[in-house]
């Protein structure tokens, strides 16, 4: 049985937004272990990293963090490689404003220590600001079904399908399922690389709660993943 060992290469994009609707200057997410799989439901994989590291997947920093956490790791020749799975923590750390024309101040911007806590059946209740100075926030993913994460979310299940995700009601953890962007076969001869795009463009979101308050949540990010030699 013959094995091959192949490097990493992580990309992480950054662009900007409009009213309601931002892109964090913060993105932390803590994941526990990656994994290449042979189909998307993933029952056969190989282990690339399995250590608890966090990740801000919003900094250019992002490639070299996860180049570190995954080290090397051996891929069996002749195994066609299909999908990527990554299990995470449901708790992140965000940060960032919007502007937001609906509430008597000129923005939403994340805090320390919000109105309202994020939980798994609430985003987090910000006070309106004048400033944009925002700071780190935790934001608990919530639970998808609509009778499971309050009045605010509704009904995420197709979201959490759409984005390969996965969470049990009230988890501490969750992962994700994404396909590469196209299957991957090794051979002996092969040097492969594999290179993972994260884009949290728009992902932060506010909307009005009251006069001078808002919800403050972010949504997934866009995942791209190619093997090539």
């Amino acid at each position: 049985m013959k094995y091959l060992i192949f490097f990493i290469t992580i990309i992480s994009l950054k662009l900007y937004a409009a009213d309601d609707v931002a892109t964090p200057s913060t993105y932390k997410i803590t994941m526990t272990k990656a994994e290449l799989c042979t189909s998307s439901a993933c029952t056969t994989s190989t282990v690339l990293a399995e250590k608890t590291t966090t990740f801000d997947i919003a900094s250019a920093s992002a490639g070299a963090a996860v180049g570190d956490w995954i080290t090397s790791f051996a891929l069996e020749v002749g195994t066609t490689y299909t999908h990527v799975k990554a299990t995470m923590n449901t708790t992140f750390t965000i940060a960032g404003y919007t502007t937001n024309s609906s509430i008597s101040s000129d923005n939403c911007v994340t805090e320390v220590s919000p109105s309202t806590d994020s939980a798994h059946n609430t985003p987090a209740l910000i006070t309106g600001s004048n400033a944009t100075t925002n700071a780190e926030m935790s934001y608990v993913v919530p639970n998808p079904v609509n009778s499971e994460n309050g009045s605010v979310y509704g009904d995420l299940t197709g979201t959490f399908s759409t984005n390969g995700l996965t969470k049990s009601t009230d988890a501490t953890t969750m992962y994700w399922i994404g396909a590469l962007s196209s299957s991957y076969t090794p051979t002996a001869n092969s040097a492969p690389k594999l290179t993972i795009s994260f884009d949290v463009t728009d992902q932060l979101k506010s909307t009005q709660a009251g006069a001078n308050t808002c919800y403050m949540w972010v949504e997934p990010p866009s995942v791209s993943v190619t093997i090539a030699e």
